[in-house]
């Protein structure tokens, strides 16, 4: 029998006057660049800088192209710039669409511990509310007085859209470690869209520049639209748009409440109807869900540099099983060709709990939506031993029915592997494959690259280059990164905003 509300032990996991919502906005509100570590801040630069990478490619490839042809269609023409495109729409529908770009590919970076794609939530959401900040807005005072919102100044600069960055890399995987982190994807749930809405809300919030009590209204707007379902990853094309629901949705929050709607107060402490407690539900948790987590080491453990960079276009659950076929391509060179490929009779792929559950799955489709294909384990290790790299182009409509790709599906086995359970150890991998001789050779990776040590920020420019450069010329590869590696000296950031309207090319046919 469940448990009712009078059956709920309060302690200091679950207290609903602990404060952490207010304490959060607080933090929020209060942040200065002295606050934030050098090499935080250099590191959100470079996180920014591959969230636009990201945003470059993937706004030209299909189903982004399907995205902005529907939300054309219906909304108003606005003020706010969409990566790659000459039009402009309002601040949701142009944050809407900046998210779908940027987690378009698979190749925006991750969190391993509370999954979620930061920069596709948090980026979207500023860029549109730089566009918005000085528009003069009417709202109400407590007592139902309207009154004015005095119009600040003309620019926006660069180092509060950075401030305001590091706030909401900050609050995201705070609220999913809260409730557990990857649990929630082991249920069913998209966590990324559910820990990135009151991500986006405190990064607009804080650029915006809201009172600690908006902000926690923002927060509590956002979190009461939190959702997203892991069924999107199967067929279609919506599963590159939940991120971007975050992202709207916090804006929308902040929005709201920059115009003096007011929202759920303590919407992380509540027991009943709040975020943490409703999205524990089912997990079966001793302890179901811990307040403390908001904010745990604030201002001294920064989430921001724990944030993963993807090497590899597909799911980050699955960059531990790529680098281990890459380990036995390396050591086993003969039997790894691409003419030997045909002696392979069997391949177990272990992998944790919330990885199996999301991409161990069996394909029963022949070809599978290239949003299946990248999170789809089987397809995954097939593209790595018959290509020998993860690629955006192994997810093309003309590469998906490959049958030396099919056979070796065919041939796999996915497992839980509980050695994987541990914490940061969620998207290693173990590989044991088999051939017709009988000989049997395996790989473990504990963690792939990028987690200890994280990838560098060289590292990151390189690929960011990489990416810019299949879509647009190289005078804005390099003028962008100028741009955003100097954020925290420019006075304005719309020459920024110039750059990333320009069109751009597509990569996927």
């Amino acid at each position: 029998m469940k448990p009712t509300q009078s059956d709920v032990v309060f302690n200091e996991t679950n207290d609903e006057e602990s404060g952490v919502t207010a304490a959060l906005c607080q933090w929020i509100t209060s942040l200065s660049k002295e606050d934030i570590p050098t090499p935080v801040l250099e590191r959100a630069k470079h996180l920014i800088l591959d969230g636009i990478g990201c945003g470059l490619v993937g706004a030209h490839v299909p189903w982004s192209e399907k995205a902005v042809e529907a939300v054309l269609d219906y909304e108003p023409e606005g003020q706010c710039n969409v990566i790659g495109y000459d039009e402009k729409l309002g601040p949701l529908a142009a944050a809407l669409l900046n998210g779908a770009f940027i987690q378009a590919t698979e190749l925006d970076d991750y969190h391993s511990v509370a999954p979620l794609h930061s920069a596709s939530v948090v980026l979207p959401a500023l860029l549109a509310a730089s566009q918005v900040k000085n528009k003069k807005v009417r709202g109400h005072g407590k007592n139902g007085e309207s009154h004015q919102v005095a119009e600040s100044t003309p620019t926006v600069a660069g180092i509060d859209f950075l401030i305001a960055a590091v706030v909401g890399f900050e609050t995201g995987p705070r609220s999913g470690l809260a409730m557990h982190g990857a649990d929630l994807l082991l249920r069913g749930w998209h966590s990324g869209p559910v820990f990135g809405c009151p991500a986006a809300a405190a990064a607009s919030s804080r650029l915006l520049g809201l009172s600690a009590d908006d902000a926690e209204s923002a927060i509590g707007i956002a979190c009461t639209q939190a959702g997203g379902l892991m069924a999107a990853q199967y067929e279609g094309m919506i599963k590159r748009v939940q991120h971007a629901f975050a992202a709207r949705n916090g804006l929308f929050g902040s929005l709201l409440a920059r115009n003096g709607y007011v929202g759920i107060k303590k919407v992380f402490e509540r027991s009943y109807g709040g975020f943490l407690s409703m999205f524990s539900q089912g997990n079966s948790k001793e302890i179901p869900y811990d307040v403390r987590e908001i904010t745990m080491g604030l201002g001294e453990i920064w989430h921001t540099s724990r944030i993963r960079v993807k090497l590899h276009a597909c799911v980050g659950g699955c960059h531990g099983q790529i680098e281990a076929i890459e380990k036995l391509q390396m050591s086993h060179p003969d039997r790894f060709a691409s003419d030997a490929l045909r002696h392979i009779v069997s391949i177990k792929v272990g992998l944790s709990g919330p990885i199996f559950a999301h991409d161990g799955w069996e394909p029963h489709i022949r070809p599978l939506s290239s949003t299946g294909a990248q999170m789809n384990a089987a397809y995954i290790g097939a593209v790595q031993l018959v290509s020998r790299q993860v690629l955006i182009a192994e997810f093309s409509n003309e590469r998906l029915d490959r049958d030396e790709i099919w056979d070796l599906i065919d041939r796999t086995k996915c497992y839980h592997d509980s050695q994987f359970d541990k914490p940061n150890h969620g998207c290693g991998a173990r590989v044991v494959i088999s051939f017709d001789d009988g000989v049997t050779v395996e790989e473990t990776v504990q963690m792939p690259r990028g987690f200890d040590p994280p990838i560098t920020d060289e590292e990151i420019r390189t690929k960011y280059r990489k990416l810019a450069a299949s879509v647009i010329d190289q005078e804005r590869v390099d003028k962008i990164q100028e741009l955003v590696l100097g954020m925290d000296q420019l006075e304005d950031i719309s020459e920024l905003l110039y750059e990333l309207a320009k069109p751009t090319k597509q990569v996927l046919g």
